[in-house]
């Protein structure tokens, strides 16, 4: 059975067939789904839906740097929540640093704040971090080596370079790619560069489907991709990225 590492499920879209989009999941052989949180509330969201279909889904929790857009923001603690639901929490994401626009720019030293001190959640807790990085791969890298200690974790989504993929690999992370790899050349040519035994599969629901909402049971047609590019059966991508996965989260 699949695991799709990365699906927003408590987002509004899904407020009114979720039921369906988990069968369909499970139709198309993807047995687990971890829910990434982008602020309090949302982790929240996504801590209830673990305590809905345990065994099936996981909560990740944390702060989206997009929320420091908010004049009001402040940095949340996480920890007490982890506590009282560590057998549902499995990493701290969605975290990281995005420097898409000028407005997230000139925030970027709140965003290293931010991205430092729910690392050091994640391993004051011993869990991962989901690592968000548009445009700000530097960036987050500086963050990671200021450590005392490098956190383990995922890349999500990631669309950087050749040279951002032996950056990432070098600390030791997961990468895992997004539906996008079917229509950027550039991005497609990243996925034979990771070995097979740090690629993670997610699909990054609802988005990274252009003009319609993505779910789970699609997390097949990027394994697929993603063997193709490998040059490797569906069957060994399928085998080594549930393996990966059980072992990163700890599922």
């Amino acid at each position: 059975m699949l695991i799709d590492t990365h699906a927003h499920l408590w987002f509004p879209e899904y407020e009114n067939d979720l039921e369906e989009v988990m069968a369909r999941a499970k139709a198309a052989g993807v047995g687990k789904m971890i829910v990434p949180g982008t602020n309090v509330e949302s982790s929240k969201m996504a801590i209830a839906l673990a305590k809905k279909y345990p065994g099936v889904l996981y909560a990740s929790v944390g702060v989206h740097p997009e929320e420091i857009l908010d004049s009001r923001f402040q940095i949340p603690g996480f920890s007490g929540l982890i506590t009282e639901n560590r057998k549902q929490v499995v990493a701290v994401g969605e975290v990281g640093i995005d420097l898409y626009t000028e407005e997230m720019r000139v925030k970027l030293p709140k965003q290293k704040e931010l991205f430092k001190q729910q690392c050091e959640l994640a391993l004051e807790h011993d869990l991962p971090v989901i690592v968000h990085t548009r445009n700000s791969l530097k960036e987050a890298l500086e963050v990671l080596d200021g450590l005392k200690k490098m956190p383990r974790g995922q890349f999500h989504c990631f669309s950087h370079d050749e040279a951002g993929v032996k950056e990432v690999l070098s600390r030791g992370f997961c990468v895992s790619f997004c539906g996008n790899i079917a229509w950027s050349k550039r991005v497609a040519r990243l996925v034979p560069l990771v070995p097979i035994e740090r690629l993670l599969l997610e699909t990054d629901s609802p988005f990274m489907l252009p003009g319609k909402r993505n779910e789970p049971s699609n997390v097949t047609i990027t394994a697929q991709m993603i063997a193709d590019l490998q040059g490797l059966s569906l069957k060994v991508v399928e085998e080594q990225t549930i393996k990966n996965a059980k072992a990163l989260f700890k599922l």
